[in-house]
């Protein structure tokens, strides 16, 4: 038996829907009326009812607008719209936000008696798809987007894929549509009242059939939980989610009488970044016993009041500068550190938070392929996906942490070395400029004097105004053994405005005067 919310403004009509319709024959049950389209809302809370007849037009809030807001709290909830308007466009509109019929008045008990028992029929057959998944997918093709996607998802995979070969296989399967389209992964859990787990086989087609009403979808059973890959448009990827899943929680309540939680991970682009993806959405669900709903996405998880959780955000501070200036001993100390003595919720918060900052402070490097590198080489232990924390899955993390460093020390030891290079360009193409300066050529690479300094020292063992100085004395040698030129030529042409200073600077370098220079060298010869 279905139940009915009817809603209508008059109420003689409400009235005589309610009391003339024969709603048991039709496999309904009326469990409330409404007057307006705000009332409606409150009883939608409290009676859950499976269906709603409502008027188009009323006071407050029209029918249309009734169903488009229940859309977004309850998304499994069926409209019937009961109209005098005969309007083609205004009915196509209503179709958008789950109405099932459009109906127009006048119409009798008995027709409406007649429409519902269709519709009832509707609702058994769709109640039994669901259940059954309804899946005419061939059975290759499934076998070959799990034998694809279940190595990418839970990081077991043994060879290391470029990102576009990867985006062009879920293309190729119908996993996404185009190159653009993003990722996210859904993990939920069924429990009976008992509290006793039963999430089994079965639901994975009861899953699939919410979320393919939404989204591409591909649905896996992993140790007890179903771990869903949706895929979308990112602009759309916002609404795929946040619909099926409030439906999934709602319709498992309503159909199996069963309790479901929902862990929903950060979106991705990169196919690499599943396993990680998957990591997320798991520790998002455990969240949800903590009473604050069924549904939790891992980027609005609420961090605790406990002390481990105050001091999270000091040690991914302080986890991130070790990731760039740090040795690998310090990383090890620390990882030890902060992930000793902790609660399961403390330990399972502590590193997802770990690798979220070894993803971010890799994501942002020029090499954009720095993150997919990282986790592809090291997806063994994402494998593991209940957090069974042991030495080994330590070792493992501490592992992914240090091959983020290093990952970090190359991008900064090619930065450094195109710094350098650059840097020594801009003095040998321009040390002719009497004003060139180490805060000139910094402004031009876009780094600060004291950085670009110690990057340069580093290098060439000497400092700026060394190197420009050297630059110049070989300058002034090729133009005093080479040319006639005047002493005072060939110091402009090397950047000094004063002749005097010219000699004064050549002298301490060569360790003889400009003219002396040249007489010893030439021998008197022509040039």
């Amino acid at each position: 038996m279905y139940s009915v919310l009817v809603v209508d403004d008059e109420i003689r009509q409400r009235e005589a829907v309610i009391g003339n319709v024969d709603w048991q024959r039709a496999g309904f049950e009326v469990v409330g009326g409404a007057e307006n389209g705000i009332e409606a809302l409150d009883l939608l809370e409290k009676l859950e009812p499976d269906l709603v007849l409502t008027d188009i037009k009323m006071p407050l809030m029209t029918g249309l607008e009734l169903a488009k807001r229940t859309r977004e709290i309850r998304p499994a909830t069926k409209f019937v719209i009961l109209s005098g308007y005969d309007d083609f466009e205004y009915a196509q509109e209503a179709f958008k936000y789950n109405v099932i019929r459009y109906l127009l008045k006048p119409v009798s008990a008995s027709e409406l008696t007649e429409e519902f028992e269709k519709i009832g029929a509707e609702m058994d057959r769709e109640f039994e798809l669901l259940k059954s998944g309804g899946s005419n997918e061939d059975i290759s093709l499934r076998l070959e987007k799990a034998e694809f996607l279940l190595p990418l998802l839970l990081g077991t995979g043994e060879d290391v894929h470029a990102s576009d070969d990867l985006t062009k296989n879920a293309k190729k399967l119908g996993i996404i549509k185009s190159d653009g389209d993003c990722y996210s992964v859904i993990a939920s859990k069924f429990k009976a009242n008992t509290g006793k787990t039963c999430t089994s086989q079965q639901h994975i087609d009861f899953v699939n059939s919410i979320f393919n009403k939404y989204a591409l979808c591909e649905s896996f059973f992993v140790n007890g939980r179903i771990i869903t890959l949706v895929t979308s448009e990112p602009e759309e990827m916002s609404t795929k989610l946040r619909l099926p899943v409030i439906e999934l929680v709602q319709s498992a309540k309503k159909l199996l009488n069963q309790n479901c939680t929902i862990g929903i991970s950060e979106t991705v682009q990169d196919p690499s970044l599943l396993a990680l993806a998957c990591t997320q959405a798991i520790t998002a669900r455990r969240y949800t016993s903590d009473g604050t709903g069924n549904i939790r996405y891992i980027n609005d998880q609420e961090r605790k009041s406990t002390h481990e959780f105050e001091n999270a955000e000091k040690s991914v501070y302080k986890l991130e500068q070790l990731l760039k200036i740090g040795s690998k001993d310090e990383i090890k100390s620390f990882l030890d550190e902060i992930l000793s003595g902790k609660t399961r919720d403390g330990i399972d918060y502590i590193i997802i938070q770990i690798l979220a900052t070894a993803h971010r402070c890799v994501s942002v490097l020029p090499d954009g392929n720095a993150a997919a590198e990282l986790f592809t080489s090291n997806n063994s232990f994402m494998s593991r996906l209940s957090f069974d924390f042991n030495e080994q899955y330590k070792n493992e993390l501490v592992s992914l942490c240090l091959d983020a460093r290093d990952i970090i020390f190359r991008s900064q030891r090619h930065e450094s070395e195109a710094l350098c290079d650059h840097a020594l360009q801009i003095i040998n193409e321009e040390y002719m400029n009497e004003d060139l300066s180490l805060t000139d050529a910094s402004d031009k690479l876009g780094v600060s004097p004291n950085y670009l300094s110690a990057l340069i020292k580093k290098k060439k063992s000497k400092n700026f105004v060394a190197l420009v100085t050297e630059r110049r004395m070989k300058a002034a040698s090729d133009l005093l053994l080479c040319t006639s030129m005047k002493i005072f030529e060939i110091s402009q042409k090397c950047g000094y405005s004063d002749q005097h200073y010219f000699s004064y600077c050549f002298k301490k370098y060569y360790g003889v005067s400009p003219n002396k220079y040249r007489e010893e060298r030439l021998g008197g010869k022509d040039i």
